[in-house]
């Protein structure tokens, strides 16, 4: 628990400070914004537009956005408004774009200077064959240039390969879809080391992948994301886990993640495809929790975490993260991961149910031991 409260009072200090979105936000827009794109009238034409976004809080001179585009013959820009009356408004290059076979996109913006100018997203028609075209923006985030990096990089030229001891042992008492059967792409530099103590609930607030390929195809997707759009060295987190309980190895478990912003050592990100914040109605599937319970155990087990340890992304960092959905579910995941053995009778089909008598003995037996419930960060 120190290491901690060390880590919480000392984060503005830390290298690696990825992990935190700041969504742009847009009137009568939530996310995910579903745009329903009608032709044009003519090729190159405007399709669909945005109002101007509400007021910024903070300098930036990057947009990323990521999201579902079913079409190629659509472009996405982003338009500055003008800071005077007069003044028109301004398009932000583009200056990173990514689409994967299944539609899933990044894209990249850059504006001359810092500024807190709001912005408009504007949909150009480049020859769809058809109206009615669906396009998906699951986030956006607001960032400084120099933001665009993980942490300082290695001065290295050798080929890096990574350690054996760095990921889960084979061994270990759940199924895990190794790096190498998602076909991972290898960090940018090497990976620094940490000692978890604590870990991390998150939602990725993107696709609801509903196959097993689809999961795949959306755990590479992330971390191309997380690569190549955001700068950073690997995909954030160290565990994803999808709709049908399938867990996915992101970083190994023992180098430090990119999750929380400023919170990444001694910290183990388990992100659940999908979003989980209103107005999505993505469905947190008793599969998908007992993977999470499974793996949350094997980290409390293995590090000897404790309860109070364990946290949602918005406990500890700037963000709707879990999603409000999720995150009303995190005091049943607490007590199926560190409550008695008698208390999740229901987690896995074919345990041997107590006895009434039992099950009251071992409650009585946790309350006298006056285990702590819960300690967010003020």
């Amino acid at each position: 628990m120190l290491k901690l409260l060390l880590t919480l009072l000392l984060a503005p200090l830390a290298v690696f400070a990825a992990g935190d979105e700041k969504d742009l936000a847009f009137p009568n827009l939530p996310y995910p914004i579903t745009f329903t794109v009608n032709a044009a009238p003519k090729t190159g034409g405007v399709a669909y537009e945005t109002r101007y976004s509400e007021a910024m809080e903070r300098d930036y001179d990057t947009v990323l956005l990521q999201g579902l585009m079913p079409d190629p013959k659509l472009r996405l820009e982003v338009l500055a408004k003008g800071k005077t009356f007069f003044q028109a408004a301004s398009r932000y290059e583009l200056d990173g774009f990514s689409r994967h076979p299944n539609g899933r996109f990044w894209a990249r913006y850059k504006a001359t200077e810092p500024n807190r100018q709001p912005v408009r997203l504007s949909v150009v028609d480049l020859g769809l064959d058809k109206s009615g075209s669906e396009l998906i923006i699951y986030s956006t985030e607001l960032l400084l240039r120099e933001e665009l990096r993980e942490g300082e990089p290695a001065v290295s030229t050798a080929p890096y390969v990574p350690e054996a001891d760095l990921a889960v042992p084979l061994d270990s008492p759940f199924t895990l879809v190794r790096r190498a059967e998602w076909q991972a792409k290898p960090p940018k530099e090497p990976f620094s080391r940490h000692a978890p103590y604590y870990f991390t609930l998150h939602h990725t607030q993107a696709h609801y992948p509903a196959t097993f390929d689809a999961s795949l195809a959306e755990v590479r997707f992330i971390q191309d994301y997380h690569q190549n759009a955001k700068g950073w060295n690997d995909i954030g987190y160290h565990f994803l886990i999808d709709p049908q309980g399938n867990v996915f190895e992101g970083r190994p478990i023992n180098v430090i993640g990119a999750h929380v912003l400023n919170r990444n050592s001694g910290n183990v990100g388990i992100s659940i495809l999908g979003n989980y914040h209103p107005p999505s109605k993505d469905v947190f599937t008793p599969k998908t929790r007992d993977s999470f319970v499974t793996v949350a155990r094997y980290v409390k087990d293995t590090y000897a975490v404790q309860v109070s340890s364990f946290f949602a992304h918005r406990d500890i960092g700037n963000s709707d993260c879990p999603g409000d959905n999720l995150y009303a579910k995190k005091g049943m995941l607490r007590d199926l991961i560190f409550a008695p053995a008698a208390l999740d009778e229901n987690l896995t089909p074919g345990n041997p149910v107590p006895t009434p008598a039992q099950a009251e003995a071992l409650r009585a037996l946790y309350n006298r031991l006056n285990h702590p419930i819960e300690a967010s960060p003020q």
